[in-house]
C-alpha cells in the first residue's frame, strides 16, 4: 500500500519540480508528503498535528519512540542546500530547540532526496549541506548532505 501511495505522490509531484513557481505553502505540503512517504518506507508511522500551531510539522513513531520532525523544502544553489534553522512571521524569529523538535527533515526538490539533521546540529540560524564537491576540493569544515541521509538520533 505504501508503495502505491509513494508512486502516486512522486508521479503527481514530478510535474511541480520543472521550474514552476509555487506558493511556499504548496512547497511545504509537497515536502511534508515526500518526507512522510520516506519515513513510512523506513518503517515509521507518521502522525500529523491538526493545527499549524506546533513547532513541528509531523511526528514519526516506531517501536514506541516518537520523533518530532520539522520539514523544509530547500532548492539547492551552486551545489549547496542553505537551510533555514528557524521560523519567522511578521512578529518574531524563533530558532528550533531540542524542547520543540528532534530532527529537521530537508527535502531537495531537484534530486528528490531527503536529509535528516538532528536538532543537536542546529546551533546556528542556518546550516549549509554540500551536495556537490567544492570546486577547490575543500574537505574540512564542510557538511556533506550524504552524511544526513539516515535518520540517526
Amino acid at each position: 500500500m505504501y508503495e502505491d501511495v509513494a508512486r502516486s505522490i512522486r508521479a503527481a509531484s514530478s510535474r511541480f519540480f520543472k521550474g514552476v513557481n509555487m506558493h511556499k505553502k504548496t512547497k511545504g505540503q509537497i515536502a511534508e508528503l515526500m518526507v512522510s512517504v520516506k519515513l513510512m518506507e523506513m518503517g515509521w508511522k507518521v502522525l500529523k498535528p491538526l493545527s499549524e500551531n506546533s513547532r513541528y510539522d509531523l511526528v514519526a513513531e516506531k517501536d514506541g519512540k516518537f520523533i518530532r520532525t520539522q520539514v523544509k523544502y530547500v532548492t539547492p544553489t551552486r551545489g549547496i542546500l542553505d537551510i533555514n534553522c528557524k521560523s519567522s512571521n511578521n512578529w518574531s524569529i524563533l530558532r528550533y530547540t531540542p524542547k520543540e523538535i528532534d530532527v529537521l527533515a530537508v527535502f531537495n526538490p531537484i534530486s528528490r532526496e531527503i536529509y535528516f539533521i538532528p536538532v543537536s546540529k542546529l546551533n546556528i540560524s542556518t546550516i549549509k549541506l554540500r551536495i556537490e564537491p567544492a570546486k577547490n576540493n575543500q574537505q574540512k569544515r564542510i557538511r556533506f548532505a550524504n552524511d544526513f541521509k539516515k535518520l540517526d538520533l
